[in-house]
């Protein structure tokens, strides 16, 4: 085999080796009892920075034994993040990631019977290029035990690449929207966030080498094609 052929396939088989991204569900479970105050850093992924947004205390980790002073939502049996008075919770990455889904849920400041949706949740964020992005998520009522309850939520636009992403709460109108922050209750619970960190510039490069090295392999094997079928002929 001549070389330049077995450099090709050496280098098709790098970039084939390289992972289109760096898949990871940010949860909360190893964060028991911590309570934050904005601009404190959330230390649950080494991939991924988070930051409280907020004053005062505006953020904590809680679970279904440990949540006591909220009517906090059930339907998770594991440690969760709490977005407290007002308050949100950035993730960055400033090589870019994608969101694909989330667990959230309303965390009411008081307990009360409202079996219909008071808040949404918002998520927004800045792309890798400085564009701005912001979607809003319908938070449940309560179920019928009368406890709110963890929803699933899928992001439509998961090949979005965000810089920056951030989630707060809002509380809603009878039509569903949102109204100014005001006396700290809009409150929310939320955990494994589904996030991939897209690949750094030089992993890039590799798989455009790997698409390089199969398209070179390829003239090759239809080059040799046609002289043999000029030769057959």
């Amino acid at each position: 085999m001549k070389q330049s052929l077995k450099m090709a396939l050496l280098v098709t088989a790098i970039g084939l080796s390289v992972p289109a991204a760096q898949a990871s569900i940010i949860n909360f479970d190893s964060l028991k009892g911590d309570i934050f105050e904005g601009g404190d850093i959330v230390k649950a992924d080494p991939l991924f920075n988070l930051t409280v947004l907020g004053d005062g205390m505006a953020g904590a980790i809680a679970s279904a034994s440990t949540c006591s002073i909220l009517d906090c939502p059930s339907g998770n049996n594991t440690p969760y993040y709490l977005g407290l008075n007002d308050g949100g919770l950035q993730i960055s990455n400033q090589l870019g990631f994608k969101l694909s889904s989330f667990s959230s849920s309303f965390a009411s400041p008081v307990a009360a019977n409202i079996p219909f949706s008071v808040a949404n949740l918002i998520v927004s964020g800045t792309g890798l290029r400085g564009e701005t992005f912001s979607d809003r998520f319908t938070l449940s009522g309560q179920n019928a035990n009368g406890k709110w309850t963890f929803s699933d939520f899928q992001y439509a636009a998961s090949n979005r690449v965000f810089k920056t992403l951030s989630f707060a709460a809002c509380l809603t109108t009878v039509t569903g929207e949102c109204v100014p922050f005001s006396n700290n209750q809009a409150q929310f619970a939320i955990d494994n966030i589904n996030v991939a960190a897209v690949p750094e510039p030089a992993e890039w490069l590799l798989m455009a080498l790997g698409l390089a090295g199969i398209s070179m392999v390829m003239r090759r094997k239809n080059k040799a094609q046609t002289i043999s079928a000029g030769i057959a002929s």
